[in-house]
């Protein structure tokens, strides 16, 4: 049994593909299996990745490619990644960004050392020139809630899960916070939960990539696959309707909408988005109050006034 499995979601990826490949390839932990998981991408990005495993021959035998019969979204393919897995623990990187070259190595001997069964580690927050360190950190017993505030995200690359807790999960429904599904499923069921405070993980923001796409039809495919997915989310945990952290998490499922209010059809989209939320949201404690503020313009239909008259619009 390999010491950790790493899942790689492959699909039109080719400008970072190299770059992935290396910072996995040359990692200091050497019992790694590695299962690249290629969507049907129209690139060569498998070929690329081909190309850089030659460099490493003592990984080759460790290497798993599996493609999939069409392309099936970032649900699916994390899905069969991890019914592939064989690994003591399973994290998930994914192929335009990269790790640090001991990441899975720290991570690993801290799970084994205090018998863990998720390592939790920072990472850094890419774009351009800029890079900005970002916290996973939270108090034990309120990982979930962190995660529906927004305080930290529900990312997978961020965790290393023990292999055992992913069997039987509630597979995700779309493509959009996906990752979210699976990782507070692990989380109700972990026993112990470390916290490395390293940035060990790169995370790049790419105009191109799924939650970047630009234009109405995209927000609301965005919106329709977020909304599927925090509907599995809110029915897994099973929180009191009252609960700060869910209230918000609901909100938050709106904001793909948000700039569309001023159109009926979207508002009516906006409004029917856990509309429960509307008799709670004002009165919740913990939300910022700028987020109350748009709720009210919102309610007021002068939202997009409001912004056309700031410029913002």
């Amino acid at each position: 049994m390999p010491a950790v499995s790493i899942i790689i979601p492959v699909y039109n990826v080719e400008p970072y593909m190299a770059r992935c490949a290396r910072s996995l390839f040359g990692q200091t932990l050497q019992d790694i299996e590695y299962i690249f998981v290629d969507d049907c991408t129209p690139d060569r990005s498998i070929e690329i990745m081909r190309e850089v495993l030659k460099d490493y021959p003592e990984r080759e035998k460790q290497v798993v490619v599996y493609r999939m019969p069409e392309n099936s979204g970032q649900a699916k393919v994390r899905m069969q990644g991890i019914s592939m897995a064989t690994g003591e623990y399973v994290i998930h990187c994914d192929s335009d960004d990269d790790v640090e070259p001991d990441a899975y190595e720290r991570m690993y001997a801290k799970a084994v050392s205090e018998k863990l069964d998720v390592v939790v580690c920072d990472y850094w927050q890419e774009c351009g020139e800029t890079r900005k360190r970002c916290s996973c950190y939270a108090p034990a017993g309120k990982e979930a809630d962190a995660i529906l505030s927004g305080k930290v995200m529900g990312a997978l690359w961020c965790r290393l899960f023990r292999r055992s807790l992913l069997e039987g999960i509630v597979p995700p429904e779309g493509n959009m916070t996906e990752d979210v599904v699976i990782t507070v499923q692990v989380l109700q069921k972990a026993q112990s939960i470390g916290y490395l405070q390293e940035p060990l993980y790169h995370y790049y923001l790419r105009p191109s990539s799924i939650s970047k796409s630009a234009g109405k039809e995209a927000d609301l495919a965005r919106w329709e696959s977020f909304y599927s997915n925090s509907r599995l989310v809110v029915s897994l945990l099973n929180l009191p309707p009252r609960h700060a952290p869910l209230v918000y998490f609901k909100y938050r499922t709106r904001y793909h909408l948000q700039k569309y209010v001023h159109i009926p059809a979207c508002y009516r989209l906006w409004r029917g988005t856990f509309p429960e939320v509307d008799r709670l949201f004002l009165f919740t404690p913990g939300i910022p109050l700028k987020e109350k503020f748009w709720f009210v313009l919102i309610h007021l239909h002068l939202y997009h006034p409001w912004k056309v008259m700031t410029g913002k619009a």
